[in-house]
Formats: C-alpha cells, structure tokens, sequence
C-alpha cells in the first residue's frame, strides 16, 4: 500500500512538473515586478517604447489607423492593440501582433513591402513586452542624460525608437525623406524641419504621426546634438 501511495505522489509531482515547464510565464526584470513609477531598464512601456513603433509602421493612413483598420486591426491604442492585435499576454509566439513582426512571407509581414521590417531590436521589444505580460505601464524618466549625446548612440537611437528610421529609409521612404544616415539626419535637422516634425509645430509633418509625439527627454537629446553643431560621432 505504501509503495502504491508513493508511486502516485511520483506521477503527481512529475505530471505537475511537466505542465509547469510547458506553461509560459511572464519574463520579469530580475529582483522586481514591472511597476508604474519610475522607469526600469528592463521593462518596456507600451506609451514609451511600442507605441510610437505602430504608430510609424502600422497605424498608417490605409493600413491600421481609426480610419482604416485593414483586416478589422486597429493599433492606435493600448485596448485595440490588444484585442485587435489578439495579443496573449506571455505568449508571444501565439500572438498575431508578434506574429506578423516575424512572418518569412513579405506579402504577411507588418509593414509590408516597400516599408522595411522591423529591426531585430525592435522586434525584441514586441515579444518582452507580450512576455511581461503585455501590460499598459506607465514610467516616469528621472534623469535626462544630456551630457554624452552622440549621432550614433543617442539621435539614431532615439529616431529609430520612435519609428522615424523604418518609416523614413528604403526604397520608398515616406514624403521622399531619408533619416537613416548622418547626412541626411544633418540636413533635415539645418533646415529645421526634423524639430518642427519631432514637435508637431504646425507647419510641419507631425513625427511620428497619429498624434504620438516624441518623449521630451529624447527631443531634448536630439536638440542638444544640434546645439552643439551636429558632431558626426
């Protein structure tokens, strides 16, 4: 009878072990919980970080914006990115949002052709944030970093970021502008357009679009790097 007993608790406890290996879990920053608050470097914010992403590649005009909503897919917002998106919260890979960003079909990939793809990074941030649950945090920078901003790290970081860089490089870039080298970032920022369009001064192409405008840290980054005659590092 003991060794009866003893063989069904063995059956449990692997039987338990093996769903729980199976399950997918929400991927946690290290020692604490994603929390509102000040921002934590390894949570991504869907206002933050993702937003300004759909906003540039796929809540276009014709595509996935309020007006559109190709295939019944509205990204313009938190609540229809996930119902819409039929995002699963810790499972990126069951996820049509995260689905899409991956596809090997150019016809099934978002955006389609002519837009690029997503970068690499980019696409990383989709499937952290479905793993962590997918949540609508909100995070409050405390620091500004202005003091070592650079062409390479800090203003093309912060441009492809917010999209500006897949919406504005390729073979068809849109309104015919370039943002993905250092000339033609200079030459936008001499004219004073890249400001006016990062600003949504009117007058200008609002960048990105949709009314998400660029966090006043990363313009203040971008501003600096031109008040300090647009240095090539």
């Amino acid at each position: 009878m003991i060794k009866r007993i003893l063989g069904v608790l063995a059956i449990w406890v692997i039987t338990f072990m093996v769903f729980k290996a199976c399950r997918h879990e929400p991927l946690l920053p290290d020692n604490d919980e994603p929390i509102a608050g000040s921002c934590h470097p390894d949570t991504i914010y869907f206002n933050r970080d993702l937003l300004p992403l759909l906003s540039a590649s796929c809540a276009r005009s014709g595509c996935h914006d309020a007006a559109t909503q190709a295939d019944g897919v509205k990204l313009t917002d938190y609540s229809s990115v996930l119902e819409t998106g039929d995002v699963k919260p810790g499972n990126p890979e069951d996820s049509d949002l995260y689905e899409v960003l991956v596809d090997d079909d150019p016809e099934d990939r978002m955006p389609p052709p002519p837009s690029d793809p997503l970068t690499s990074e980019q696409i990383a941030m989709f499937y952290t944030w479905i793993m962590q649950g997918a949540l609508n945090l909100e995070c409050v920078e405390e620091d500004c970093e202005l003091e070592n901003v650079t062409f390479s790290g800090t203003v093309l970081g912060n441009l492809q970021q917010y999209g500006c860089v897949s919406c504005h490089s390729g073979s068809s870039p849109s309104g015919g502008v370039v943002l993905s080298s250092y000339s033609t970032v200079k030459d936008m920022a001499e004219s004073g357009r890249l400001m006016g369009a990062i600003l949504h001064l009117s007058g200008y192409s609002s960048m990105p679009p949709s009314g998400n405008a660029m966090d006043q840290c990363s313009a203040d980054q971008i501003q600096k790097w031109i008040d300090d005659e647009m240095p090539n590092n």
